[in-house]
């Protein structure tokens, strides 16, 4: 039967839609219809507790199309003409991650005039704009209750002496502050727990009668509830300067200058109060370790959860409940995870993310199995099971703890400050992504030493200068990943402390240089259209280098290879790679790449991998893993331990038949429109 074709939708314009929010049309510029590249999806992504939809009218975004680039695309200038089908001439406006926004010259206008000293950091900070703030966003207006927003605003990162000592009596960091606990609980958060926050304010927000900033900017981080340094000083918010974006930073502090101010009108939104949480095990981890220590700390709890899987991978029943309850342990880590970690942890599209959630909600709600034989569910249960198998073998079945990083200057090194953790307990601190095993660190809990923080619940604090120079972590949302040395007892034995040497040279910190600035080999400008910048973001090698770097410390000598000069080779590769990532991560920020800095390093760290292989990488994306074949574990890595031993004599192809599409008919009444009735015969 011919495959019917599927209408392309005919609305689209953004729109408000209660209780939902904001329902934003997609063009995908890697669809075609066979005459003009791109085309839109068939659903609007759906933006909930976004600052936008406080900033602008309904009426005013109604021009507002997400355009995703087509990732095979390498031109200059992938997003230039592009046709819409209705007529209104648009222009990129803003980025976050991979999505381009594109808008009308008014709503262009109102947009950008948020980014007005520097335009291209609407790429960078764009997000700060659409994320979400899962406990909500309010538009605060004293013209309601005459109440202004009080906030001291300070520097933490100043230059200046006396700037930075007055940051240090407030108590804030790198995008960290403080709020009154009484705004905290109206927007959601605890008391006793700090949150990842969102503002923005509008310099035509602006009173006579009131010491406004007199520019507009957004601004993220997190805020701790303390009445101490907020009601009892007159304030409801400490706001440290470093958390303001979308102002160049060479002007914010003439355009904004430390102290007191009163906002008439403000947009405040809750990302996520503080929580601790568990993280899957990661590859990133594990490569840093021997094959003894994977054997003893991580093998074990695989083994047992390979066994388990092993049990009901043929019961369909039990089976189903197991993917929904671990689909639900996936997205609760979705919510509290950081922006960074998600970059390498949980890469798709959305399209796969759509169709994953209706078959789990068909699984969930499907207590008694009629639908569980059905052509398509097999299918996608046999899809899950393999993914299921093919993590344990990757991750292995251990996890870490987590929480919420805050800053405290005057720890002792090497400590910590757990309010979650016994006082005296020796734990392993990361945070994603990790560059080397120096990201990877030993540090004591000692929560005598600062009672008052025990108060506090779902973070944990950490020196400011320990904090970034281990883990490259500031104080806007991040993760530190935490894990007693008690339960991963050899790892734990090969792990540097805190306050020991780094085990590789220390990264460059190299200049940013600005997307408008950078120039090509004939001394032109690069960039010239806000759409290039966008585009040029959204292509960071972040996970291919990433990769590569797993690869390269996986590997081991050939036989009969000096292993002394192996190491040595393989030591200077790492380096090299390592700031190769970091130039990457820095993407958003920096208009350099690796290749202006190592212009052969991908093709020699990819020739080293095809001499040193790792199976782990080789076969990880191969669509028969785990359905037809395990893992290959002949390589002789360290990390192919796990599959070898654990997961690999547990594992067996599933079973899981399904009956003819045919049987399901009664379940489901047809349409009486014959063009319906054909497209529910293809789907049925």
């Amino acid at each position: 039967m011919k495959k019917p074709a599927f209408p392309t939708p005919t609305h689209h314009s953004t729109e408000l839609a209660k209780g939902e929010g904001l329902k934003i049309p997609v063009f995908d510029m890697s669809l075609t219809d066979g005459k003009t590249k791109g085309r839109y999806q068939a659903e609007a992504e759906v933006l909930r507790n976004s600052m936008l939809e406080l900033l602008f009218e309904p009426s005013e975004l109604k021009s507002l199309v997400i355009v995703k680039p087509d990732p095979d695309d390498n031109s200059h200038d992938p997003l230039k003409n592009i046709d819409f089908g209705d007529d209104i001439p648009r222009r990129a406006t803003f980025s976050s991650g991979k999505n381009v926004y594109f808008a009308d010259k008014e709503l262009s206008a109102k947009l950008l005039s948020i980014f007005a000293t520097q335009p291209d950091h609407a790429c960078r900070y764009g997000s700060l704009l659409v994320s979400s703030c899962t406990q909500g966003a309010q538009f605060l207006d004293s013209s309601e209750d005459n109440q202004t927003l009080k906030v001291k605003i300070v520097d933490s990162q100043s230059d200046n002496p006396k700037e930075k000592a007055l940051a240090k009596k407030w108590q804030t960091g790198d995008c960290h502050g403080k709020i009154s606990p009484a705004l905290a609980e109206q927007l959601g958060a605890i008391h006793n727990r700090p949150f990842q926050f969102r503002m923005a304010w509008l310099k035509e927000w602006s009173r006579s009668d009131c010491q406004t900033p007199e520019i507009s900017f957004l601004a993220k981080g997190t805020l701790l509830p303390n009445a101490q340094l907020t009601d009892n000083a007159g304030y409801d918010i400490i706001l440290d300067r470093s958390s303001i974006k979308g102002v160049n930073k060479k002007q914010l502090a003439d355009l904004i200058p430390c102290g007191v101010y009163e906002f008439p009108q403000a947009v405040l939104g809750n990302r996520g109060n503080a929580k601790t949480t568990e993280y899957e095990n990661s590859w990133q981890f594990s490569i840093w370790y021997s094959e003894d220590a994977i054997q003893a700390d991580i093998v074990p709890a695989t083994k047992a959860e390979a066994q388990k899987l092993a049990s009901l991978q043929n019961n369909r029943i039990q089976l189903a409940k197991y993917l929904v309850e671990q689909h639900d342990k996936k997205a609760a880590f979705r919510q509290t995870g950081d922006d960074t970690e998600t970059q390498l942890n949980d890469l798709g599209d959305e399209q796969t993310k759509r169709h994953e959630s209706r078959l789990i909600s068909i699984l969930r709600n499907d207590k008694l199995g009629q639908l569980l034989d059905f052509p398509k569910v097999v299918d996608f249960m046999q899809e899950q099971l393999a993914k299921k198998w093919k993590d344990l073998a990757i991750k292995g079945a251990i996890h870490h703890g987590s929480a919420m990083a805050q800053p405290c200057e005057d720890l002792l090194p090497g400590t910590i400050v757990a309010p979650h953790l016994r006082h005296g307990t020796e734990v392993i601190v990361t945070r994603y992504p990790i560059v080397s095993k120096d990201n990877i660190r030993r540090y004591t809990v000692n929560n005598k030493q600062k009672p008052e923080l025990m108060q506090y619940k779902g973070c944990v604090f950490i020196r400011p200068d320990q904090a970034m120079q281990h883990h490259q972590c500031d104080f806007d949302g991040d993760q530190l990943v935490i894990t007693p040395a008690s339960r991963l007892p050899h790892i734990a034995k090969e792990t540097l402390h805190a306050n020991e040497e780094n085990e590789y040279e220390a990264i460059e910190k190299r200049s940013k240089i600005d997307y408008t600035q950078a120039t090509d080999e004939d001394g032109n400008r690069k960039y010239t259209k806000l759409r290039q910048i966008a585009s040029a973001i959204a292509k960071n090698k972040i996970g291919w280098v990433a990769t590569l770097i797993g690869r390269v410390q996986c590997s081991v000598p050939e036989v009969g290879q000096p292993e002394g000069l192996f190491n040595q080779r393989k030591q200077k590769l790492l380096g090299q790679l390592f700031d190769a990532l970091q130039i990457e991560v820095d993407s958003p920020k920096s208009a350099t790449r690796l290749e202006d800095h190592h212009p052969t390093l991908l093709e020699t760290a990819s020739k080293w991998s095809q001499q040193h292989p790792c199976y782990l990488f080789d076969f990880k994306d191969d669509l028969r893993l785990y359905k037809s074949v395990p893992l290959p574990t002949e390589d002789g890595t360290a990390i192919s331990a796990i599959a070898k031993v654990a997961v690999n004599p547990a594992w067996e192809p599933t079973r899981l038949k399904s009956r003819h599409r045919d049987e399901f008919r009664y379940l489901f009444s047809p349409p009486s429109d014959l063009d319906e009735r054909e497209t529910w015969d293809f789907l049925l």
